[in-house]
């Protein structure tokens, strides 16, 4: 009976709100029948669950006892909301829990609650709606994400304390825990400096009157152990300066010359208040991240153009990477490797022919044998290349045979997706060297990727593995079902804590940085139009040439 009253609660109209000034048990469970999400004003909307069903079952679980009228209760709370400044999430959020009296009304009582569900919801799965900022284009048929649910979430509050809840909602994500404790040794409120001002290249061994400068920025940063003292009178740009400004590029996803050029001159006068916000909107994007991921998962960075297996929280294997260019960018996505293909062949997508391809056959003819690229028409029939108008081609395909100089290297991973993308093998192995690995036309290009296959190969049988083994040596293109792959999730953090726990930085090289900062500065405002997320069209493909043409 109790439980169809519940169910009548939920779809009538809501009703009057009853003895608003006590605090019974029957009270409480009247007002929530009645709905009192709407007749208890300034209580939050919650994103993953309704706030009336959250709130159900919170009390439910109490026997419709109060939660805060008791001292020790309300304290344990406002501990934990205090500690999620370290998060990069703002404690004021939450006001009136976070300065909560003896609640002496039911409505104060329900608000308690619902910014202590509201807390818990922003911390497992983000302040903001991912799908208003940066969305993730979904796989059909994902399982469920392991992050808990929040009711699963509020009840541990309730059987273990609040600090468990609150521990229990706080991504374990490896990369969030880190930087979440580089966050908290911050200086979050930093002095304001000058900037670098623009000048010549600053190579080893010049002049430059910018010297004392820099190596006060350097020491105050943390990458100069001498003083800046040192280089009032000297202005030559060698020794341990030069050796702090490397540290510095290696620590900020810069080319590690001691060079100052642009680039570097631009990180250094990123200021230290914008480093605060870029890690606090990088710790909202890695909740994002735990909140959609599984225990068995291939996250990749595509910011940082870097991947890891993962299987909990422990890294099964890692590798560098290389990503979509700034115009041709890498999409964000969540879905799962379904089936590899071994000794892959490599069909030129139209884009590509038109914008990579076509130019280079039109300054030198023999281009296609050099490549070994052929020439068919729509049926995949052959057509001789001399007999085509290459200023003006019509109804062709380009398409390589399986082989040591093909794009796609030995081995693709498929993955299900609209935009044609794929994490693959490459012959460019010289490019996981650079610094800047946004180099391809939308696909990961997985270094080691041999050495992935094994990873997603492991539970297979001996016979299995003999199989794939005699397909591999074959040379011909196989496919081969991959059953309970990993979910992949192609994400975008642009700050992290490396080994030794320090903060390191890579280029925004999407610009996708500042609306996010924008938004974290303001309390969320009503949900506006979804963006579109970021994609290349779905005949780009990936795989594009970066040898050079002879």
């Amino acid at each position: 009976m109790l439980f169809l009253l519940f169910v009548y609660g939920l779809v009538v109209s809501p009703v009057a709100y009853p003895n608003a000034d006590s605090l019974s048990s029957v009270t409480l469970q009247q007002a929530l029948i009645g709905d009192a999400a709407q007749s208890c004003v300034s209580l939050p909307t919650l994103r993953s669950t309704s706030l009336q069903t959250a709130l159900i079952q919170l009390y439910q679980n109490n026997d419709y006892k109060t939660l805060w009228e008791g001292a020790q209760q309300r304290a344990a709370l406002k501990t934990e909301l205090e500690q999620l400044v370290d998060d990069g999430l703002s404690p004021e959020d939450y006001g009136f829990a976070l300065q909560a009296r003896p609640p002496v009304k039911q409505c104060d009582e329900l608000r308690i609650s619902s910014q202590y569900l509201l807390a818990l919801e922003h911390l497992s799965r983000g302040r903001l709606a991912q799908a208003d900022h940066e969305p993730y284009w979904q796989a059909n048929a994902l399982p469920p994400p392991s992050a808990p649910l929040l009711s699963e979430l509020a009840l541990t509050g309730l059987r273990k304390g609040i600090a468990a809840s609150f521990e229990q909602a706080r991504p374990a994500l490896p990369q969030y825990r880190a930087l979440r404790a580089a966050y908290a040794a911050m200086d979050r409120q930093p002095a304001s400096r000058a900037p670098l001002p623009p000048g010549p290249v600053l190579r080893p061994g010049m002049s430059d009157e910018r010297i004392e400068q820099l190596a006060a920025q350097l020491q105050q940063d943390g990458f100069l152990l001498e003083s800046p003292a040192a280089y009032v009178s000297v202005s030559n740009y060698n020794g341990a300066l030069v050796e702090a400004v490397r540290l510095y590029q290696a620590q900020h996803g810069l080319q590690v010359d001691g060079i100052i050029g642009p680039l570097t001159l631009t990180a250094l006068n990123i200021s230290p208040a914008q480093r605060v916000q870029q890690v606090r909107i990088n710790l909202e994007r890695l909740r994002w991240v735990n909140a959609q991921r599984s225990d068995y998962l291939l996250l990749i960075n595509v910011a940082s153009a870097r991947l890891q297996l993962m299987r909990g929280n422990d890294t099964l294997w890692r590798a560098r990477a290389q990503v979509g260019r700034s115009s041709r960018p890498t999409p964000l996505l969540v879905s799962y490797i379904n089936r590899i293909t071994l000794n892959p062949g490599w069909t030129v997508p139209p884009t590509i022919l038109r914008e990579d391809i076509l130019p280079k056959i039109r300054r030198n003819p023999d281009y296609l044998g050099v490549h070994n690229l052929r020439t068919l028409d729509t049926q995949g029939k052959p057509l001789d290349p001399r007999h085509i108008d290459w200023n003006n081609p019509r109804g062709i395909i380009l398409r390589q045979p399986p082989g040591p100089t093909n794009p796609l290297g030995e081995i693709v991973f498929r993955l299900p997706n609209p935009f044609s993308i794929y994490l693959h093998d490459t012959p460019s192995k010289h490019l996981f060297q650079q610094t800047n690995r946004s180099v391809s036309s939308g696909c990961v290009r997985v270094e080691n990727a041999n050495e992935l296959a094994a990873q997603l190969f492991a539970g297979l049988s001996f016979l299995e593995h003999e199989h794939i083994a005699q397909q591999r040596a074959s040379k011909q293109t196989h496919e081969i079902a991959l059953t309970n792959g990993p979910r992949v999730i192609l994400a975008y953090w642009t700050a992290f804590a490396n080994s030794e726990g320090q903060l390191a930085f890579v280029a925004d090289s999407y610009g996708l940085d500042q609306a996010l900062v924008s938004a974290m500065a303001i309390m969320p405002a009503p949900k506006p139009a979804a963006k579109a997320p970021i994609a290349v069209p779905a005949e780009a493909g990936c795989a594009v040439y970066d040898r050079a043409p002879s």
